[in-house]
This record gives structure tokens, C-alpha cells and sequence, in this order.
């Protein structure tokens, strides 16, 4: 079984490679990318840690953004691959935004591509298949800071409206964008990866000459919206780089007071390969060691530890016996 990648050729180099990687491009600067656990799980085998920590299934899960080419930070670990110029990685003014209407209904259509595909295997278990055509959940994560989309209340809504969960996940850098949010997603993620500013520095290298203040403005935001929407804090732990000082992350813990933290390592794929950002295979973190993170922020927070995706490399901590009893939306 083959999937058949974009061939189109597009003004902007980057979109270009991003096409031959197997992204769909949505209009100008949305896009959609079925991570490995959609396919494993339609070839009958085992689900990503969203369906064991929060009972989404894979196969219904949509890895999406609505801005493939703009980020207001280069992560080292950013699987992406990012554009030579950071002029050239936020948009410049008059740049011409899609509407969230057509970018929703797009972005569906070609997850139902990607599900056709396995229409006919004989792996495929006719349960899942049959779910896969009915997506639930718009993850907006692929690529990309989607809060730099301008009309990113309407976009959730659009998803809401046709029965979807959506995921959000954000770097914290545009705290005025959050809070601006008049539909908030389903549950919400900032990223919390380096526990104090030279670090941030380091692993997250802003374009932004305030992003980390920005950050921590983002972080108290969402100790605002608590009881308004599920709230995650997720940890991308590079050894080496940003697994230290673990009093600094249980701090922003405190502050944020999310639902959940993820405790996870990061992968080493994709943009995180290339030799220019100083990586290598062995700075992932075995479970090991990342349980025994968990279990430091556990003594430091008293977050609970719940639950745990061995093949993620990551493990789950929950604020309150509350937080556990409701964390699976299905």
C-alpha cells in the first residue's frame, strides 16, 4: 500500500519540501500530516498516548495547523524544517490569510483521503475504518505557532460545529492572542520546555527578544481558564539540554495549575536530525529516566502520577483526583 504525496509546485521553497515529506497543503498556509499512530492503529495495531491518557482514538485524530510556515520560536527538537531567514518564519504584512470556513472543511477532506487509502487492506479492522471517516478530534500541532492565525476562534468553532474536539497547542509567546480567544479549544497545551530563560534561550531560541516573559504571561493565563477548558502543560526533555533544574518546571506548574502535564521526551526526527542543531539519537530519554522526572515533579507539585505510553516516552501527571476521574473525553 502506497500513499501518494503532492507533487504541485509552490512560490515558497519551503512548502515545496514540506510537500515531498508527505504534508497536504491547505490553500496558503494550512496543512495536515497523519502521524505514524494513525497509521498503526489502521493497520489494527496499538494507539498513541492521546487514546490511553485521554481516550481520543488514533484513527480519528486529525494532526493539523493552520500555519505550516510561520512559528514565533526555532525549538532545537522542532521536527520542522525551518526557513533559512527568521524573517522569513513569521508572515509579512499584507499576507493574505485564509478563512477558517474553508480552511476546516479542507482539512477534513483530506484526512478522508489519507483514510481512503486503507480501504481494501485486509489489516484494516472495519470498525476503525468505518470511525476513521467520522474525524473527532482537530489536533493543531503539526507545524507551526497557531496562534499567530488571526481568526483562530472562528477556526475552532468551525471544527466545534461539525462535532469535533480540538487540541491546541502553543508555545505561550503570543499571550495577547490567547486571551483575545472568545471559543476556547477543547483542551488547551502550552508547551513548557526549559525550566528558566537562559535555557529558553538555548533550546527554544525565540524570535521574540521577549518571549519569555511572554511565556510566563501565558503560563498565568492558563491558571485563568481553568474550569473553562482541559489544560495541559507538555514537557519536551532533551538530555543534556533543558532536563535540569526541575524546581524551575515545577514552579511554572504552580503558576499554571493545568489539568495534566505530560512529562515526555523528545524524538529525533524529522528537522530535530539536522547536524546544525546539535542533536543526537542518544538525547532522548529512556522511560526510565522519565519516570523519575515525573516522579521528582510529583514530590515538588503533588501532582499524581496516572498513567504512562511506554512507546511515547512519556508519562502522565494529573493536578487532582478530579482531573483523573474526567480525563478521557470518549
Amino acid at each position: 500500500m502506497t500513499r501518494k504525496k503532492q507533487t504541485k509546485d509552490y512560490d515558497s521553497p519551503y512548502l515545496n519540501l514540506i510537500a515531498r515529506q508527505g504534508y497536504h497543503i491547505i490553500g496558503h498556509h494550512s496543512g495536515i500530516k497523519p502521524c505514524k499512530w494513525f497509521h498503526e492503529s489502521l493497520r489494527g495495531g496499538i494507539q498513541c498516548y492521546k487514546n490511553k491518557f485521554y481516550g481520543i482514538k488514533s484513527h480519528q485524530c486529525m494532526q493539523s495547523t493552520p500555519v505550516l510556515q510561520f512559528c514565533t520560536n526555532a525549538c532545537i527538537f522542532c521536527w520542522r524544517m525551518m526557513p533559512e531567514k527568521k524573517n522569513d518564519d513569521l508572515p509579512q504584512p499584507g499576507f493574505k490569510w485564509d478563512p477558517p470556513e474553508f480552511i476546516a472543511e479542507k482539512l477534513i477532506e483530506e484526512q478522508l483521503k489519507f483514510v481512503q487509502g486503507y480501504k481494501g487492506y485486509d489489516k484494516t479492522p472495519k470498525d476503525r475504518l468505518e470511525e476513521a471517516l467520522h474525524p473527532k478530534l482537530a489536533t493543531l500541532s503539526l507545524t507551526g505557532e497557531p496562534t499567530i492565525y488571526p481568526y483562530l476562534s472562528e477556526l475552532i468553532t468551525e471544527f466545534k460545529k461539525r462535532g469535533m474536539y480540538v487540541f491546541l497547542v502553543t508555545n505561550g509567546t503570543l499571550p495577547e492572542r490567547l486571551r483575545k480567544l472568545k471559543e476556547l479549544p477543547t483542551q488547551l497545551y502550552i508547551s513548557m520546555d526549559a525550566p528558566d530563560n537562559e535555557t529558553f534561550q538555548k533550546v527554544c531560541r525565540s524570535h521574540l527578544t521577549d518571549g519569555w516573559e511572554r511565556y510566563n504571561q501565558s503560563l498565568e493565563f492558563l491558571n485563568t481558564v481553568k474550569g473553562k477548558t482541559r489544560t495541559v502543560l507538555r514537557m519536551t526533555l532533551i538530555r543534556g539540554h533543558n532536563d535540569n533544574n526541575l524546581k524551575g518546571y515545577a514552579e511554572q506548574i504552580k503558576v499554571a495549575q493545568p489539568d495534566y502535564v505530560e512529562v515526555k521526551s523528545f524524538v529525533y526526527v524529522g528537522g530535530a536530525r539536522n547536524p546544525d542543531r546539535g542533536l543526537k539519537l542518544s538525547d532522548m530519554l529512556r522511560i526510565e529516566e522519565i519516570r523519575k522526572i515525573a516522579d521528582e515533579l510529583r514530590k515538588m507539585t503533588s501532582y499524581i502520577i496516572t498513567d504512562e505510553h511506554v512507546p511515547s516516552r512519556v508519562v502522565l501527571l494529573c493536578r487532582d483526583k478530579n482531573a483523573i476521574d474526567n480525563r478521557f473525553i470518549e
